[in-house]
C-alpha cells in the first residue's frame, strides 16, 4: 500500500467527491486519483453536520486515511461559503480599521464566528481579505478528525500552489467552475493580482453577468497569456464565455494529467480530470 506521510487533496461538486493522494517520494507523482458518488449535495451536507449524510461523508474520509496512511489533508471550500474583498494595505495595518471593515462585511454575524485570512497581492499596496464563518469551516475540518493536519483552501489560492508545479511565471486567468458559481482569478508574474466569483441561476446568464462584473473590474478585461478552465461544467462555461476573453490568450480546458504537470499509474479515468484538478493541485506537497 502507500508509503507513510501522504497528502490528501479533496474537492466537491454537487454529489461527487474528487480526491488525489500524492507520492511523498516524488513531487510530481500521484499515488491515486479517484471520485466517490453520493446521493446528496455534499456542500449542503457540510453545513448540516448533524445529519446521517454527514456521517456517511466522514466514513469515506476514514477509509481513505486507513488505506493510504494520510498525514495531512487539504479541502477546497465553496466560494459561496466565503466573502472575498480587496482592501488597501493601510486598512490591514490599522487594527481598528481592520475590525471596522470586517464588521461591515459580515454584518449580523458575531465576531467569534468570523474567521478572517489576509493574502498578499502582486500590488503591495493592497491585501485580499477572505472571510469565513467558523461554524461552516468546522463542517469541513470535522470530516478529517483522524488526519493530524487539515487545511481549508479557497479557490483563488490554487494559482499559488500550481505555480510551484507549473512555474510559468507569466500572466494567467484561472476560471473555476462550480454549480451555479464560477470563480475568476488573475495572476501576474506568478503572483495573485485579483479575484472574484460570479453566481448565476442559469449558465446562459453568464455572458451578461460577466459583462456586468468586468465593467467595474478592469483586470477581468486585461491581457492574459493563458486562460485555464477547470471544475464542474467547464466545457459549458467555455462555450458561454469564450467570446469575452482575450483572443490572444492560450485557452486550456484542463482535461489531462499532462495539462497539470503530474503523473499517475492510472492511464484512464471514469470521470473528467477537469473536476479533479483542484484536488490534484492541493495534494501536492509543496
Amino acid at each position: 500500500m502507500a508509503s507513510n506521510g501522504a497528502n490528501l487533496g479533496v474537492c466537491f461538486y454537487n454529489d461527487r467527491l474528487y480526491y488525489a493522494i500524492n507520492d511523498p517520494s516524488d513531487g510530481h507523482q500521484m499515488q491515486r486519483i479517484g471520485a466517490l458518488s453520493f446521493n446528496f449535495d455534499i456542500h449542503h451536507t457540510v453545513t448540516e453536520k448533524d445529519s446521517q449524510n454527514y456521517e456517511n461523508l466522514k466514513s469515506a474520509f476514514k477509509e481513505l486515511h486507513k488505506d493510504f496512511k494520510i498525514k495531512s489533508s487539504r479541502i477546497l471550500t465553496d466560494p459561496l461559503h466565503e466573502c472575498w474583498t480587496i482592501l488597501p494595505k493601510l486598512v490591514y495595518d490599522n487594527p481598528d480599521e481592520r475590525e471596522d471593515h470586517i464588521g461591515v462585511l459580515m454584518q449580523g454575524v458575531v465576531r467569534e464566528n468570523i474567521e478572517p485570512t489576509w493574502h498578499s497581492l502582486s500590488n503591495a499596496d493592497y491585501r485580499l481579505l477572505c472571510l469565513r464563518r467558523r461554524s461552516i469551516m468546522e463542517g469541513y475540518t470535522s470530516l478529517t478528525k483522524d488526519i493530524p493536519l487539515t487545511e481549508c483552501v479557497s479557490d483563488f489560492e490554487l494559482g499559488d500552489k500550481w505555480e510551484t508545479i507549473d512555474k510559468k511565471g507569466g500572466s494567467y486567468l484561472l476560471i473555476g467552475c462550480f454549480n451555479n458559481c464560477i470563480s475568476v482569478t488573475s495572476y501576474l508574474l506568478g503572483k495573485l493580482r485579483a479575484t472574484t466569483y460570479i453566481t448565476y441561476d442559469d449558465i446562459y446568464d453568464l455572458p451578461y453577468l460577466w459583462l456586468q462584473r468586468s465593467r467595474h473590474l478592469n483586470w477581468m478585461r486585461g491581457i492574459h497569456e493563458y486562460i485555464y478552465v477547470y471544475g464542474y461544467q467547464s466545457y459549458s462555461t467555455i462555450e458561454a464565455l469564450q467570446g469575452f476573453w482575450d483572443e490572444s490568450s492560450q485557452l486550456h480546458e484542463i482535461t489531462k494529467l499532462e495539462d497539470i504537470g503530474v503523473t499517475a499509474d492510472e492511464e484512464t479515468y471514469g470521470f473528467e480530470l477537469s473536476a479533479a484538478f483542484p484536488a490534484i493541485v492541493i495534494a501536492m506537497d509543496h
